[in-house]
């Protein structure tokens, strides 16, 4: 007996979704028939990804710019899909800066890099919410699925801080709207293939004057228990699942996605 995702013709955000696991989320959730907007800043990034994944899918995406720094910018993204498709029901917020813009002693750390930080992911993320939230309650029924970090649990940054609030966020947000037939939670990626961890891996082989292969090796499949570095896909799938109606049990939850990267234990 197969899973039933009961996907087809639902309607997605998915901001962040130019690159990286945005972009593949969107891929993925366009294979399953939803109609999907991707949303960024950067327009020029957003048509290139749309264009690609219509064409290997043969599925409905939207590129709209958004800057999610500003309510009223956020808006508008989503009155214009409402206006396209005439709802929304799912969410997936997955735009932020990877990694965090704060990752230094507290002696040299930014306290503006700190703020849009906090404004761009934490808020953010509050901001989406806050708008698509009307439409999925009229529906009867939506999905917020929250892409945070693993430096939620771990001190490795004062960055991580935007991950621990949004992990309140997520529970608190998820006793709200369960009686709506909405669920939330929140996911956090270990070292994932992305455009911005092969950009990171690769400068730090030059700097170091060793490989790619290496760095990858050192900082990701070494502290790993799978020993390998994560695919796009394999933090797009939990994502999807928990955007369907096969996740529909699950609300509040905080779930690492990280390959056993972390090796605490969470009772």
């Amino acid at each position: 007996m197969s899973i039933e995702l009961g996907l087809k013709d639902k309607i997605a955000i998915v901001t962040g979704g130019g690159v990286g696991i945005g972009k593949e989320t969107a891929r993925k959730l366009a294979l399953e028939g939803v109609k999907v907007v991707i949303a960024a800043r950067t327009m020029s990034k957003l048509e290139a990804a749309a264009k690609e994944i219509v064409e290997s899918t043969g599925g409905v995406v939207v590129p709209i710019a958004v800057d999610t720094t500003s309510m009223a910018s956020v808006q508008a993204m989503v009155d214009r899909t409402v206006e396209l498709f005439g709802g929304v029901h799912i969410l997936v917020n997955c735009a932020a800066a990877p990694g965090g813009l704060v990752r230094n002693a507290i002696e040299d750390a930014d306290e503006d890099a700190l703020m849009l930080d906090l404004n761009t992911k934490l808020f953010g993320y509050f901001r989406t919410s806050k708008a698509c939230v009307p439409h999925m309650r009229k529906a009867g029924w939506g999905r917020i699925v929250n892409v945070g970090g693993l430096t939620a649990r771990c001190t490795e940054a004062l960055s991580g801080m935007r991950n621990t609030a949004l992990v309140h966020f997520t529970k608190t947000l998820s006793d709200e709207l369960g009686r709506d037939g909405i669920t939330v939670n929140i996911i956090h990626p270990g070292v994932t293939r992305t455009e911005h961890i092969e950009e990171w891996f690769a400068e730090m082989a030059a700097e170091e004057g060793t490989t790619f292969e290496a760095i990858v090796e050192r900082e990701a499949a070494a502290p790993a228990a799978l020993r390998r570095m994560l695919e796009p896909s394999e933090v797009a799938d939990p994502i999807v699942m928990l955007a369907s109606q096969a996740g529909s049990g699950i609300t509040g939850e905080s779930i690492a996605v990280d390959g056993g990267l972390s090796r605490a234990i969470f009772l």
